[in-house]
């Protein structure tokens, strides 16, 4: 395992255990919702990004339900054009 801090990497009490974390990221919607998001480079060299993401429901089972729903389908979007990101950009004149 590679044990050298990255650029990115935050280096102090975040790294250890043979990960590499970065700094915490945050978007926040007061009252509404807050994501953190981490950089991580496992012990094998693999890099994630991680993240948190705590959601304001609204009382009551059937609204805090559909949001569920939509916080979901959200995600699965979220997953599917970050995967399509990593691909090779296309020649510009292809």
């Amino acid at each position: 395992m590679d044990t050298a801090h990255t650029a990115w990497c935050a280096g102090n009490h975040r790294c250890g255990m043979g990960e590499h974390r970065s700094e915490d990221i945050v978007v926040s919607l007061p009252h509404r919702g807050r994501a953190v998001v981490w950089r991580t480079r496992t012990e094998n060299g693999r890099e994630y990004a991680e993240v948190r993401l705590w959601v304001a429901l609204a009382p009551g089972e059937k609204p805090a339900r559909r949001q569920l729903l939509a916080m979901l389908s959200g995600l699965r979007v979220l997953l599917g054009r970050v995967a399509l990101a990593a691909r090779p950009a296309p020649h510009p004149y292809r």
